[in-house]
């Protein structure tokens, strides 16, 4: 039998080597500097505020005595440098910007502390801090626009206005139908899909710093951004182009979408999620701000989330994608403000 095993030991030593030879030669070739920024707890230079014991990056513009437009950011794990054409608001109102925790450059928590519930009650700790006991103005985007619409249901009280910019899902039903067009938030298997995360892979390993969750942030905001064929979320942007996008950010958490995903998806694969409970509270108006060229969270998406509320207005700006502030910030801005001033 020995002589009979020989061979096939013989083939997987070498391809071991060969795989071992390919790695050391994609390790050399990608060498280079990677940095990424460090975050409020190794900064001091970056303005922040900590809320509910976490270290969170804030920014605000305007006068704080003028009303408060608090803005919630995209990912799981995004950051608010994407959204930052909303500070053309400041001439009338308080606007605020953070990063949400694990998230941009706020402080990375363990992932016992990632859960809806602490996100709640992150956005909850941000209204109080600078609404100065007032109802603040939220403007949520993609996942922040969930976050807000379900933070809405249980504060209603403490909501004046509530723009939501193309959530991704609020209910079961329409998780169902977003996995469904996304390919479950995962890339179509391919040589190319595979070269690059080969290569983000090999880039990683560069990273020195500034923290332990450098690497794997840097990983999955490379694979995230590059627009290859058959990208989960091309048909968020016009022509199904990831380069009409606006995807600026400092820095990508990327513990924080597994984190939530996993208390949201059920072993058999099924989503249960509830962002409309309590909704029907509201007494105000709500806008969903919608890309015209959107495809998968565009207009009909965004007709079954706005039947869940008392009352819902759609604006749809012609020639923006999912990033609507960035590829089209007058439009964008005109119509929020547009909005904001029918307050009663």
């Amino acid at each position: 039998m020995m002589p009979l095993l020989r061979w096939p030991l013989r083939v997987l030593g070498a391809l071991a080597v060969l795989v071992l030879l390919a790695l050391a030669v994609g390790w050399v070739a990608t060498r280079g500097e990677y940095p990424l920024p460090r975050t409020v707890v190794d900064d001091p230079a970056l303005p922040s505020a900590t809320l509910n014991g976490v270290k969170l990056h804030v920014r605000t513009f305007g006068d704080p005595a003028s009303p408060t437009v608090v803005v919630v950011h995209g990912g799981p794990g995004n950051d608010f440098r994407y959204l930052l054409p909303l500070a053309g608001l400041q001439d009338r109102y308080h606007v605020v910007f953070y990063d949400q925790r694990g998230s941009g450059l706020s402080e990375r928590v363990p992932d016992s502390l990632l859960t809806l519930d602490a996100f709640y009650g992150e956005l909850d700790a941000v209204v109080d801090r600078y609404g100065s006991g007032r109802p603040v103005r939220i403007v949520g985007h993609s996942w922040g626009a969930m976050l807000a619409s379900g933070y809405a249901g249980r504060h209603p009280e403490k909501v004046a206005r509530l723009v939501l910019a193309e959530p991704g899902m609020l209910t079961s039903e329409t998780a169902k139908l977003l996995m469904a067009e996304t390919h479950g938030m995962m890339p179509k298997p391919s040589l190319e899909v595979a070269r690059l995360g080969a290569r983000a892979f090999l880039q990683s390993l560069h990273v020195d710093g500034p923290d332990a969750d450098a690497r794997r942030d840097f990983f999955a905001a490379t694979l995230m951004t590059a627009p290859f064929d058959g990208h989960p979320t091309a048909g968020y942007y016009c022509d199904r182009d990831l380069r009409t996008a606006s995807l600026a950010s400092w820095r990508f958490g990327a513990r924080v979408a597994p984190a939530l995903f996993s208390q949201a998806k059920g072993p058999d694969g099924t989503w249960s999620v509830d962002f409309v409970r309590g909704v029907e509270r509201l007494r105000q108006k709500v806008l969903f701000l919608v890309g015209g060229c959107d495809t998968v969270l565009g207009e009909a998406m965004q007709r079954r989330h706005a039947a869940h509320f008392r009352e819902a207005e759609l604006a749809v700006i012609p020639g923006a994608g999912h990033t609507m502030f960035g590829e089209k910030p007058e439009e964008s801005l005109a119509a929020v403000l547009r909005y904001f001033a029918e307050e009663r």
